[in-house]
């Protein structure tokens, strides 16, 4: 006797391929979330995790990666890190070769750190980075006179200025912290708008605005921050902690572009004529640096200027294989830029006669102090022997600069004034590359410019 068969529940719902839940908030948002086993835990019970997504299709694809991920054996566990635990710890495993790009990357990354915070890595979005952008153009300029420790030598020398509403003489800083680098702290000052100079050698605080309003970086700035933080998420895209890098996504912002009329008073340049860099010449022949002002206007780096040694130094070549620059208030000796920049220069004779001339006059100094004279020790040194600060060396040439009525422009003008005027001479550019230590793409896009009389003579020459 066979059994009845029982009736079938109509109401019972067919079978979902993907187990996928819509979920609708208090709010109205609507999300959609799915649970996975993605393996077991520590004590032996399974791990299930949600995963929670803003469309149907979205959830579909992620469904269906994660499955076949933990399927195959190559899953990994989404981060749990914050931005600023990330960024820590991504940090903390780079190997940088010089201690100037571990500073400067980690400062790029501070931005970023302090707008998002406790922000989860994993959660962050397209949409949140461009949030970043735009707090950075207009509201990301952190006041440098809040932002120092009140203990360092920085704030106690802007606070013993601000005791003096009519200005303080550099020596007398200088009586109020003995054996203290104060001229190096006062250029820092003012390049952060903390004091300013009243007269030559004579400082006064600045005086801050009540609700003063907000102000954003440059745009370059909020490129660095960017390129920095893009290349910390990626390194967890590559672990496998991250499904993708929504920082590349995000479109770069670009440098404002002056619509004003052209003309002098306008002008910005970043390198000098054949008669401009002639004039300075002329006027750094007094000067006891003659020789590391040579150097410059022949293109040589600031690092390495400051870098060279004696030693290094003969009538047939100058030898470039190191360079010093600033890590926050202390200076670093380690190898140059890149590979090119290892470098062998046959020094011009002018060159190796002011080379030859400094050398005599700091032997003479060292006899004068009674210290011993070494072959081994800087050539960019002061009277009494101390390596010189590389601020200082940029605000010299700028001193030496207006002295002489030239056009302002940045030390680094003079290593494009190199390049501008071998290219101009019709020196092949793989030459002038080595000889500057670049690539010689970098001759052509980066550090060539072109001049008006150089336009006038291209103009001339068309249909001659």
């Amino acid at each position: 006797m066979s059994t009845p068969e029982k009736p079938r529940d109509k109401a019972r719902r067919p079978r979902r391929a993907e187990p996928i839940n819509r979920h609708e908030a208090r709010n109205g948002k609507i999300t959609y979330n799915f649970q996975v086993d993605v393996g077991t835990k520590p004590d032996g019970s399974r791990d299930r995790q949600q995963f929670t997504c803003r469309t149907m299709a979205e959830a579909r694809r992620e469904y269906r990666r994660i499955t076949s991920a933990v399927a195959d054996g190559t899953y990994v566990r989404l981060t749990t890190l914050t931005v600023d635990e990330a960024s820590e710890e991504w940090l903390a495993g780079r190997r940088f070769r010089r201690g100037v790009t571990a500073v400067n990357t980690r400062n790029h990354l501070k931005p970023a750190r302090r707008y998002f915070g406790g922000r989860k890595l994993a959660q962050l979005t397209k949409a949140d980075v461009d949030r970043l952008v735009d707090w950075m153009l207009t509201a990301g300029r952190v006041d440098q006179r809040a932002a120092v420790d009140p203990e360092s030598l920085s704030s106690r020398v802007c606070a013993f200025v601000a005791l003096h509403a009519d200005g303080v003489t550099a020596r007398a800083v200088q009586a109020q912290f003995p054996g203290q680098d104060v001229h190096t702290r006062l250029s820092a000052l003012m390049k952060a708008g903390r004091v300013h100079r009243v007269s030559r050698g004579v400082y006064a605080a600045v005086q801050t605005a009540e609700g003063a309003q907000p102000r954003g970086v440059l745009p370059v700035t909020v490129r660095s921050t960017l390129t920095a933080l893009s290349m910390m998420v990626q390194s967890y895209v590559d672990q496998g902690s991250l499904p993708r890098n929504v920082v590349a996504l995000v479109e770069r912002p670009a440098d404002e572009i002056d619509d004003r009329d052209d003309d002098e008073d306008s002008d910005d340049p970043k390198s000098w004529t054949v008669e401009e860099i002639q004039q300075f010449r002329v006027a750094a022949q007094s000067h006891r640096l003659y020789a590391c002002w040579l150097m410059s206007t022949y293109g040589m780096r600031r690092s390495e200027v400051l870098g060279m040694r004696w030693t290094r130094f003969s009538e047939r070549k100058l030898r470039v294989r190191r360079g010093r620059v600033a890590v926050g208030t202390q200076t670093e000796e380690n190898m140059p830029k890149s590979r090119r920049s290892r470098r062998d220069l046959p020094p011009p004779a002018e060159l190796s006669r002011a080379l030859r001339a400094l050398k005599k006059v700091q032997r003479a100094e060292s006899l004068a102090l009674g210290v011993p004279w070494s072959e081994d020790r800087l050539i960019a040194v002061d009277e009494s022997g101390t390596p010189l600060r590389p601020e200082w060396y940029s605000d010299e040439f700028q001193r030496i600069a207006k002295a002489a009525g030239l056009r302002r422009i940045q030390l680094k003008g003079l290593r494009n004034t190199s390049v501008s005027l071998m290219l101009a001479l019709g020196i092949p550019v793989h030459i002038v590359a080595a000889w500057h230590g670049h690539d010689p793409s970098m001759s052509l896009s980066v550090y060539s410019d072109a001049h008006v009389e150089d336009l006038k003579a291209a103009g001339a020459a068309l249909f001659s």
